[in-house]
């Protein structure tokens, strides 16, 4: 990815649109940003992170507050990014949710937003957009942050992190996660396993069990030993003995069973005969009563016939003198209606004659309407020259008001002229007070930066005491174990005959000549170190020499600043603090007169201010002169209107006024309503009374109908009751019933009960006598001295015999099925927990070695593939970091096991030429760990690159880092950055280190202001 334009808006600290293009960077491969602090440096950084990912480059920033603080709300922030990859241009444009201005201007909350422009396609979703340049770059963000641009704060991560931080950035990086995950599958699948392989176990325990109440002393045997092979052998045993036991036990019991029944048929047959026998003797002994209950019935069925002709009879009569009424009802109403109708007739002719005189009042209201009318309009028309008077007074009255308002607007204008005339000269002073200022501040600027370098040199004056101290101790040191070491050495070496001879023993050959003879001996003259002491002791030595020429060679290095820093002074060392007081004086001189310029400044920015809104009251106050006069144009019209108006209306007035005379349209209206209440009164009593006496004749002509009627009816009703009365004398004569006879007729409950009791004797009695019939023809076969009691003693002798024969039988079956599932269970959880303990034990092996144990000194397979890649990247890391400190370091891969059982391989040390030692990367100081950190991000975008061949790396972004090396390693930094030329990749730099500016010739320079910072390239 190699950005070509970069546009933002109201985005950190851009309150404008600034926009950057880095084709103007032709063949220039290295830039630098530069700037204040706080300008806005990093925020170049973070709005390509942003445009590319949704996110900003380092992890202190959040996107949800991108949008300056400079800005108005009706401002909206983006950022539109175009860069090339492959060869092809793509483009992202981003804004993030935000307040701004809706469709109608209203401030709103903006979700945020997103447009990829691609192969002639725009891609408007962020998820879908976040994962196509993701794809695209084929870089995660965490890859990106660690490859591309490394963000402040964020630089040492990589170098000083150990092997679980770097497995974790390198897994980002190289993509091993499924490594990763196969790891875990292989801990988790061994884990479910084990304990997959423990529950088996407990639940063989429990199969167990089931054959543990089982009384056979063999297979308790094998039971408490637990041996699953014998147990199931013991099982299949037991269960075929048992089954033929339980079989001839089956057959036992079949021959007991019918033999009971048989027993049961008989005392059943011969108890169901003695029971019969009884009964029928008792249903023939109830005949005599079932005779009267018969007889009892028909006498109440005779009773029942002649009550339903009396009723007859009863309701005969009253319907004839219900008929008869009704007749007499109809003739009283006949005479009431005949005389309302005679009563109504003279009040109908005189509302008939009032009905005829209708026509003449119509056309009386008539008349009255029209009047009403022609007042009305009279009316409207007063009232339209009321509102013409009224108009004409308010427009004279506002016509004086607008002459007073363009008279004060027009001394306002003039005011407003004369304060623009103000500021207009106070521009003119301004550029000329700026000018001083840029030179104040450029002074100032370099005042700081030789303030620096007296910093710089009196921390350093510091260090050569504290160093030139250690110094002495350390030559101290060294000189007084080199003395020691060499008379030790000395020493033995006078000795090593008699050492030698302390080893001799007799008849053994002498390991210098050969002779097992050894007549005289040499003897020690003094007492020497044994070997392992002086190996010790010349350690001590090599560790303080070691010591004493590092103390050298930085004393060294601090004294070279030194005589550098004086030589750029032009000063000697004897007067620096003389040099330093009159430069701080003259700093402080500068930035006095620089905060003096800005005072004055501020005070003319006041009156500048006042500019914009000077003229926007000159144009307010224009356009309210304006509309004044066009105010006035349309009140005077308007007067002139309803004066012309007003005196037409009056002479229309005079003219209809003569016509209708002194009527007034109240009473006009007054004496319409009464006509149309007359002519509704009339109507409605003429309508009333003839509706009425239609509706007497109606009811008349029922009436007289009616009587016809009624009179058949009467006649129909008398001849019924003649026939009814016949008949029930005749019922009575033939059944000799004589009145009273309601006691013959029983209640109807009492009717049913006689009739059931009847028919269940009739029933019982038929049944009884056949089912004896049939028992007594089924004993006939039986023996004649078989008796009940005789049968019931045998059959209690043979259900004893059953039931014990069948608890023997049930035992069986509760073994037999308590065997079969032990068996089942024993045999099917044996095989799963064989499968899975030889499973366990291939997952188990497979992720000790996977995951890394101490046999393996807890290196796992990912680590193990991260460090071959590692490896890749120190030795490319290794080729600018050794160039970078003049081949004095080394970056080495820790191979050791080190302390403690967490996880290794991924650690890094680095090797001290000047001491011949390896040491932590964390004792490196601060410039040493910036050169080693930019070497290792160098070979890791180098490695990244070469291993996957559809990542293009061809940009590398560091903020900050510079300001800790000195200018011999700030030399070698940058030239292994140019170095990148070769290669095309783009480099930008953030820092403060003002010589970088001189290095390199292009820069993006931030300037920052009051009202927010603005950024431009600078070739």
């Amino acid at each position: 990815m190699r950005p070509l334009r970069l546009e933002v808006s109201a985005f950190g600290p851009y309150k404008e649109k600034i926009v950057l293009d880095f084709t103007q960077f032709q063949n220039q491969t290295l830039f630098l940003v530069s700037g204040p602090t706080g300008a806005g440096k990093t925020t170049i950084f973070d709005a390509i992170a942003y445009a590319l990912y949704d996110v900003a480059s380092g992890s202190s920033r959040e996107k949800d507050t991108f949008k300056s603080q400079f800005a108005t709300e009706e401002a909206i922030c983006y950022v539109d990014l175009t860069f090339e990859y492959n060869g092809k241009i793509y483009r992202v444009r981003r804004s993030p949710a935000q307040l701004g201005p809706g469709k109608s201007g209203k401030i709103i909350n903006l979700l945020a937003d997103v447009a990829f422009y691609h192969d002639d396609t725009v891609t408007t979703k962020a998820r879908d957009a976040n994962a196509e340049i993701e794809q695209l770059l084929s870089l995660n963000y965490e890859q990106f942050k660690q490859i591309v641009m490394l963000p402040q704060g964020e630089f040492k991560k990589l170098l000083e992190s150990n092997s679980n931080e770097k497995e974790t950035i390198f897994r980002n990086i190289f993509g091993t996660e499924i490594l990763k995950s196969f790891q875990e599958e292989l801990k988790e699948k061994a884990k479910s396993l084990q304990s997959q392989a423990t529950s088996a176990q407990d639940s063989l325990q429990t199969a167990y069990s089931f054959a543990s109440g089982i009384s056979d002393d063999a297979l308790q045997e094998v039971l408490i030993l637990q041996d699953t092979e014998r147990i199931l052998v013991r099982i299949a045993e037991l269960l075929a003995a048992l089954e033929e036991e339980r079989n001839a036990k089956e057959l036992q019991l079949t021959d007991l069973r019918s033999q009971s029944q048989s027993a049961s048929d008989t005392i059943k047959l011969l108890e169901d005969i003695a029971q019969l026998e009884a009964r029928l003797k008792i249903l023939e002994e109830e005949e005599s009563s079932v005779l009267g209950w018969k007889q009892q019935l028909e006498r109440h069925e005779q009773a029942v016939k002649a009550e339903e002709k009396r009723l007859l009879c009863v309701a005969t009569s009253t319907n004839r003198a219900a008929k008869q009424d009704q007749a007499k009802q109809n003739d009283d109403l006949f005479d009431q209606l005949n005389q309302a109708s005679c009563d109504k007739k003279p009040a109908f002719e005189a509302a008939e004659l009032a009905f005829s005189l209708i026509p003449g009042l119509r056309e009386q209201v008539d008349a009255g309407k029209e009047q009403e009318k022609q007042l009305v309009a009279l009316a409207k028309k007063e009232k339209e020259l009321t509102g013409c008077q009224k108009a004409c007074e308010d427009a004279t009255k506002e016509l004086q008001k607008h002459a007073e308002l363009k008279n004060v607007q027009k001394g306002k204008q003039e005011q407003c002229q004369q304060k623009l005339a103000e500021v207009q000269q106070a521009q003119k002073d301004f550029s000329i007070i700026q000018e001083q200022l840029n030179v104040c501040r450029m002074n100032v600027q370099q005042y700081d930066q030789l303030h620096k370098r007296i910093v710089q040199t009196e921390k350093l004056l510091t260090e050569q005491l504290e160093k030139g101290e250690r110094f002495l101790i350390l030559e101290k040191a060294y000189i007084a174990i080199d003395k020691q070491f060499k008379d030790e050495t000395l020493l033995y070496n006078r000795n090593i005959a008699g050492i030698l001879a302390e080893q001799l023993v007799g008849g053994e050959a002498c390991l210098v000549c050969g002779s097992t003879h050894h007549p005289a001996p040499a003897k020690k003259t003094a007492d020497t170190l044994s070997d392992q002491d002086r190996e010790l002791l010349e350690k001590k030595r090599n560790q303080a020499y070691a010591e004493y020429q590092q103390a050298t060679a930085e004393l060294t290095g601090i004294r070279k600043q030194l005589t550098d820093l004086f030589d750029d002074f032009a000063v000697p060392a004897e007067t620096f603090e003389i040099y330093k007081q009159e430069q701080q004086e003259k700093r402080d001189t500068e930035i006095a007169s620089e905060n003096a310029i800005l005072l004055e400044m501020k005070n003319m920015q006041k009156v500048l201010d006042e500019e914009d809104a000077l003229v926007k009251v000159q144009s307010d106050i224009e356009a309210k002169l304006q509309a004044i006069d066009q105010n006035r144009i349309a009140l005077q019209q308007t007067l002139l209107l309803n004066e012309t108006l007003s005196r037409d209306l009056l002479a229309d007035i005079d003219q209809e006024k003569q016509v209708l005379g002194d009527k007034d349209l109240a009473t006009v209206q007054k004496e319409i309503l009464q006509l149309n209440e007359k002519i509704d009164t009339c109507t409605g009593d003429y309508n009333k009374l003839k509706s009425e006496l239609t509706e007497l004749e109606k009811q008349l002509a029922v009436c007289l109908a009616n009587r016809t009627t009624y009179s058949a009816q009467v006649e129909e009703a008398t001849t019924a009751l003649l026939d009814a009365e016949t008949i029930y004398a005749t019922v009575l004569a033939t059944a000799g019933l004589e009145e009273p006879f309601n006691q013959l007729i029983l209640d109807k409950s009492l009717f049913l009960d006689i009739q059931k009791r009847i028919r269940s004797h009739e029933d019982d009695l038929n049944v009884t006598a056949t089912r004896l019939r049939d028992q007594r023809k089924a004993a006939a076969a039986l023996d004649p001295d078989q008796t009940i009691a005789a049968c019931a003693d045998q059959k209690v002798l043979l259900d004893n015999a059953i039931r014990e024969s069948e608890e023997q039988k049930d035992q069986l079956a509760g073994d037999i099925q308590m065997l079969r599932k032990a068996a089942q269970e024993i045999a099917a959880i044996y095989k799963k927990q064989q499968q899975i303990i030889a499973d366990y034990q291939k997952y188990r092996t497979l992720s000790d070695i996977a995951n890394g144990t101490k046999e393996t000194d807890y290196i796992s397979f990912e680590r193990y593939v991260l460090a071959i890649y590692y490896e890749e990247i120190i030795e490319a890391a290794n080729l600018r970091f050794q160039q970078m400190t003049n081949n004095r370091y080394l970056l080495l891969r820790k191979e050791d096991k080190g302390k403690g059982a967490g996880a290794k391989g991924l650690d890094l040390d680095v090797f001290d030429h000047y001491t011949g030692q390896t040491r932590s990367v964390k004792t490196l100081s601060g410039g040493e760990s910036f050169k080693a950190s930019l070497a290792l991000a160098l070979g890791l975008s180098d490695v990244m690159q070469s291993r996957s061949g559809g990542i293009q790396i061809d940009t590398l972004f560091i903020d900050e880092g510079f300001g800790s090396l000195d200018p011999e390693s700030l030399d070698s930094a940058i030239e292994a950055l140019f170095s990148l030329n070769s290669s095309g990749r783009l480099v930008g730099i953030i820092s403060h280190v003002e010589e970088l500016k001189t290095r390199i010739p292009v820069h993006i320079e931030i300037d920052r202001t009051a009202e927010g910072s603005t950024a431009k390239i600078i070739l």
